[in-house]
């Protein structure tokens, strides 16, 4: 395979496995229906995961001798793990607060983040045009969220909630792809999740009282989906997706995600009906977004220090 079709192929990953996590939110909101409260979908979600991740892991590493995860390794999974857990609590708030249309559009704000992030990076102050086309992103969220729509303080909590879903995934995000190609992205799904599941054990299970973790069997038919169609199989997918990409471009690949999502909402929620205020945030949001990966970031002055490689 050439480097132009090891990258073709990695965003077709991505844009696989986005359409199947678009589904999230829906699925979630379908599991609130059956009276099941954030933190123990959460829980459940995971506890019903990571054994999926391993057995999945196991299944594919078949054969292949991989060498132990180094302290420095367990560390940065450790880290990575830690940021999906704020990500996920965040984006599954956000879900309750705002309905799965409107999370997901504040969540795919993260492309843009991705942006701001690899300038601090380059210690470079992003371009003019960028940051304009950054405020573009802004102001389609404020059309989204600012209007009577949900009201006052739902509003503001959900917008929160959603944005730093935003922020945390974001840095999820970038720091993912070098511990993915020093470790594999099979690896990697199995230690993070699993790092995300003992974050959850510690800092939400002991909130749940047992009668919450309980299900209904239709809530236990949308966990299951939840699980298999929008995480598991998705996250497999996605991360060897972006193990041959990159993160930015592999970013806005993923932006048709929030797109199936609201189609697929407006098909199953009645209450999430748009106004042609929301729907040109979302337009302006897309478009802002989308274009922000076109404008090419400027290349990176090294000083003689920092050109040298780092020798091992």
């Amino acid at each position: 395979m050439t480097r132009k079709q090891i990258l073709h192929s990695g965003l077709i990953l991505v844009a696989v496995a986005t359409f199947a996590m678009a589904f999230k939110g829906i699925f979630a909101r379908l599991v609130y229906q059956e009276g099941v409260v954030v933190n123990a979908l959460l829980v459940w979600r995971f506890i019903l995961a990571v054994p999926l991740f391993w057995f999945g892991g196991v299944l594919m590493m078949r054969g292949r001798d991989k060498p132990p995860l180094t302290a420095k390794e367990w560390y940065l999974c450790g880290i990575t793990g830690f940021l999906f857990f704020i990500s996920a609590w965040c984006d599954f708030h956000a879900i309750e607060a705002l309905g799965a249309s409107i999370s997901r559009m504040v969540l795919y704000l993260f492309p843009a983040i991705l942006i701001l992030i690899e300038a601090l990076e380059l210690r470079q102050m992003p371009t003019t045009r960028q940051l304009l086309i950054f405020a573009g992103a802004w102001a389609g969220i404020g059309m989204i969220v600012l209007p009577d729509w949900h009201g006052g303080e739902l509003g503001a909590v959900g917008l929160a909630y959603g944005l730093g879903a935003a922020l945390s995934y974001a840095i999820f995000w970038r720091m993912s792809q070098p511990i993915m190609n020093a470790i594999g992205s099979v690896r990697f799904n199995q230690v993070t999740n699993s790092f995300t599941l003992v974050a959850l054990a510690i800092f939400l299970l002991p909130t749940l009282e047992l009668s919450q973790l309980a299900l209904t069997p239709a809530a236990f038919g949308w966990m299951t989906l939840l699980v298999i169609f929008s995480t598991v199989v998705p996250f497999f997918i996605l991360f060897e997706g972006i193990k041959r990409s990159n993160s930015v471009e592999a970013g806005v690949v993923a932006m048709f995600g929030p797109v199936v999502t609201v189609v697929v909402a407006l098909a199953v929620f009645p209450d999430e009906a748009l106004t042609p205020l929301l729907w040109a945030g979302i337009v302006v949001v897309l478009v802002s977004v989308g274009v922000l990966k076109l404008v090419k970031p400027r290349p990176a002055v090294l000083s003689p220090a920092a050109a040298e490689p780092v020798r091992t």
